[in-house]
């Protein structure tokens, strides 16, 4: 039995029989539920859909004040305290009163919503930018007035020169040491002060603890820097060059753009350690890098960079293709179990997992939600290289289209073998909001707050990193329309926290015994730590997600399987319809625009 749909209802009182062991409703007529009941309370103006360009005028705002030039104007400075209180208020209501008819959307708007709000602190409080930060860059070289057709060479040798470093923090969105001023981020020359290299001053995730391993510290591949070959047509056409904060405005419009819009901060001198760096034809034009210091592309965690556009199209559309094809068999699989429409109830089950015990079917849950996760944030994450570095270039994008500068997004699954969860989420996990997880922690260390080395200061980065991500994945909790409980996330992530924690503690005191276990064992109790541990506390974020509605989004807009039969009664090929991207009107002509 549905409701009668009175858009002041809960989402428990819209399908009273939640806790029935009934045949559950078809996630075609759930979502009907939904749409109805929230464009009710968007007409009665309790909610506002996700609009755009309004919910990206906090971003805008912040980019405006960025593109004014305070160095030499101390007043406009003070100003980013009221600019910082105008974005955060801005941002908060849109985490408040914002929601959609996409189940992801929703999702997506609270977390960019309240990465507003990070990303301003960071720009405006933890750091200085103007006085800062600078980017590689190229321009055409006298008397040179083409761009070659490609960008440079491929090459298979992988030169891994590894360097001990004493641990000084967590790797996980902890210690990303920010260089501050200078003109190439190699090392500091103490005589002009020259940042040359930046070295990442922690290296291991999570205090570099492994369980099970003998080596407490840990190696680090200095990643900064890649080798790939020289090829004489680039090197020929351009040269290149550290730029600070620009005078030009066009300049400097780009430059600010780039530096909000670039989370890992490729090019930059404050790019995450996990990242490969530039390509070695570039590094040698910037100053550096010895010939004992760089590694060819591929980082020690195996982040990978792209020496053509031949090579980025080999790894990244293959992949897109493939997961366009997982997330239609994923979709099917979901929307027939009814855990994936409402989160946890009652209702009868499909028949293939009927006969399934309570442990399985958790077990089943998780893998299908782990996998819908893992895809959906690699489909998303591969629309850049493909749209940006494929399809328009260097040819158009200039430095920002060359292949290098698209890496890959996730590390390598061994990591998890010789780190455990330390590894999982410092090391394989995706690290686009590694540099906003560090910063706080970074500041600390910067001002001398905290001492680098020691293990309150672990603490800290665990704190911060991990309870950063969770305020920003509790406020895109408060964005689904379906009644959710925001402080789950944030339960989930502080979790991880204390898991890693646990691990690094226990390493420590066994270490002694725990070195002379053969390595297939060390490694086969990371991951069976790891994983048992998110098994155990990934309930608190994925029930969260379907009690939300996030899988009642539609992936991909047309489905082969759907089509074909092996979807439920009303699908089809295409799968968008008029809710996937419409135009709102609201009050004032400001609030008007596309609502998705």
């Amino acid at each position: 039995m549905l409701c009668n749909c009175d858009p002041n209802m809960s989402s428990e009182t819209l399908f009273p029989l939640l806790s029935s062991n009934g045949q559950a409703p078809s996630y075609r007529d759930v979502l009907s539920i939904y749409r109805r009941v929230l464009s009710a309370r968007i007409e009665e103006g309790t909610l506002r859909p996700l609009v755009l360009p309004y919910h990206l005028y906090g971003y805008l705002i912040l980019i405006v004040y960025l593109c004014i030039p305070h160095k030499n104007k101390p007043w406009v400075y003070a100003l980013r305290w009221p600019v910082l209180l105008v974005i955060c208020s801005f941002q908060w209501k849109t985490i408040q009163e914002t929601s959609s008819w996409n189940g992801a959307a929703a999702y997506a708007g609270g977390l960019v919503a309240a990465l507003g709000i990070v990303w301003a602190f960071i720009w405006l409080v933890l750091y200085q930018p103007q006085w800062d930060a600078q980017r590689v860059e190229r321009r055409t070289k006298h008397g040179s007035d083409t761009i070659p057709k490609v960008a440079y060479g491929d090459t298979e040798e992988l030169l891994d020169k590894r360097s001990k470093c004493r641990q000084a923090v967590p790797e996980y969105g902890f210690q990303e040491k920010y260089v501050k001023g200078g003109h190439s981020p190699q090392h500091i020359d103490q005589e002009d002060k020259l940042p040359r290299k930046r070295r990442a001053v922690g290296g291991e995730p999570y205090g570099g603890v492994t369980y099970g391993s003998p080596i407490s510290n840990g190696d680090l591949i200095n990643s900064n820097v890649a080798a790939v070959a020289v090829a004489t047509d680039l090197t020929n056409q351009y040269e290149y060059f550290w730029q600070p904060y620009p005078d030009n405005i066009l300049e400097r419009t780009d430059w600010v753009w780039d530096l909000l819009a670039n989370f890992r901060g490729p090019g930059w001198n404050w790019e995450i350690t996990p990242m490969p760096g530039q390509p070695l034809f570039i590094q040698q034009e910037l100053g550096g890098p010895s010939g004992e210091n760089f590694s060819s592309g591929k980082s020690s965690v195996g982040f990978r960079q792209f020496t053509s556009k031949h090579k980025l199209f080999d790894r990244q559309v293959p992949k897109f293709v493939a997961g366009y094809f997982v997330l239609d068999t994923l979709k099917i699989l979901m929307m027939k179990d009814p855990y994936f429409i409402f989160g946890p109830n009652s209702y009868a089950l499909p028949s293939h997992i009927a006969g399934l015990s309570t442990i399985q079917l958790k077990v089943y849950r998780l893998i299908i939600s782990f996998l819908a996760i893992t895809i959906s944030l690699e489909m998303a994450l591969i629309l850049s290289p493909i749209g940006l570095g494929l399809v328009l270039g260097n040819s158009i994008l200039g430095l920002r289209g060359e292949p290098w500068y698209y890496v890959t997004h996730w590390g390598s699954p061994s990591t998890i073998g010789t780190k455990g969860l330390n590894g999982l989420w410092g090391s394989w996990w995706h690290q686009t909001f590694r540099f906003a997880f560090a910063a706080p922690t970074n500041y600390l260390i910067d001002n001398q707050y905290i001492q680098p080395r020691s293990s309150s200061t672990k603490i800290v980065g665990l704190v911060f990193a991990f309870g950063i991500s969770g305020f920003l994945h509790s406020c895109a909790s408060m964005t689904q329309f379906p009644k959710t409980s925001a402080i789950n996330p944030m339960i989930f992530f502080m979790l991880q926290a204390v898991g890693i924690f646990i691990q690094s503690t226990a390493c420590s005191l066994l270490s002694r015994y725990t070195e002379r276990l053969p390595s297939w064992l060390r490694k086969g109790g990371n991951v069976l730590y790891a994983f048992g541990w998110l098994i155990m506390t990934a309930g608190w974020l994925t029930d969260d997600f379907a009690r939300g509605g996030v899988w009642l989004y539609e992936p991909i807009p047309l489905s082969p399987l759907r089509g074909l039969g092996f979807g439920q009664f009303g699908d089809g090929w295409w799968c968008w319809d008029e809710y996937f991207i419409r135009w709102h009107k609201g009050k004032h002509w400001w609030e008007s625009g596309l609502a998705i």
